[in-house]
């Protein structure tokens, strides 16, 4: 018995000391911030998996859409981060939300709402597929979006960007832009229905659970999930830079709890499988 426990404490900083690449991630701004502020290692570290790192160089472009992602140069970067890492065996797919911003308005008709939704599901669908192609051990996790803040990020001079984003859109009060942010995330997660090699996890409401809102005597944990529709997300949750406050990117502590919220609803348990493989 006391062997069999000095073996297993061998085997158990072996792996913490070994890193091992094993989860991609591939999309947007999202993407990209999530993996250079280096948020997905720091949770697995204390989750107890220090072995297992992330990658997103090349395949993490902010300001990319879906529909940039499913022409052959943008998919064979996926394929050759996976060819040039094969312990990868899981990705993270965030994508969408652009397509999401730059097509979406409070005037558009039922119909034409429906047709973007559409073209979404089949531009995400076509590098699903092409993900899925490259190992029959690949999983792909769908990890999206929580609710913008446009309601304290477009006044004076440095809120212009943010002002225009909202004019685009006509305007919509953050009950109508949530409500349709909701609509197009469940659109999307549908791709997680057509193969059980694809997964989703829902994070709208993890601001306004996290951080509350304290100047309005909203305390961290007094709104449940998925949240408030008729709120947006914290100001304390937004990106900021350069001392502009974002109005759609989260900051280094927001994305922690966002990949925290993966990780329990999804990693946790694809890495516990592999962990228990080794003692099979």
């Amino acid at each position: 018995m006391k062997y069999t426990s000095v073996v297993l404490c061998l085997l158990v900083s072996v792996l913490a000391s070994a890193q091992t690449t094993k989860v991609l991630i591939v999309g947007d701004s999202w993407a990209e911030q999530q993996w250079e502020d280096g948020i997905h290692d720091v949770v697995f570290a204390d989750s107890g998996y220090p072995q297992f790192v992330s990658l997103g160089d090349d395949v993490a472009i902010s300001g990319s859409t879906a529909s940039d992602w499913v022409v052959p140069t943008e998919l064979q970067k996926i394929t050759d981060a996976l060819s040039a890492n094969p312990s990868i065996d899981t990705v993270q797919l965030t994508l969408g939300g652009n397509d999401f911003l730059d097509q979406w308005n409070i005037g558009l008709t039922p119909m034409a709402v429906t047709a973007i939704k559409n073209q979404i599901i089949i531009d995400l669908q076509i590098v699903v597929d092409h993900i899925l192609a490259q190992n029959i051990n690949l999983e792909i996790i769908l990890s999206f979006y929580d609710y913008p803040n446009f309601l304290d990020t477009t006044g004076g001079f440095t809120g212009f960007i943010c002002a225009g984003l909202h004019d685009d859109m006509g305007n919509p009060t953050p009950l109508e832009l949530n409500q349709a942010a909701v609509e197009f995330e469940a659109a999307f997660a549908s791709v997680a229905t057509l193969n059980p090699k694809v997964f989703y996890v829902s994070q709208f409401g993890l601001m306004q659970n996290y951080f509350g809102f304290p100047d309005d005597s909203i305390s961290p944990g007094d709104i449940p999930l998925p949240g408030d529709l008729t709120l947006p997300s914290p100001v304390e949750a937004m990106r900021l830079t350069i001392g502009i406050t974002d109005c759609f990117h989260l900051g280094a502590e927001g994305y922690d709890v966002l990949v925290q919220n993966t990780y329990d609803q999804y990693f946790k348990y694809r890495f516990d499988t592999i962990f228990k493989s080794l003692f099979e």
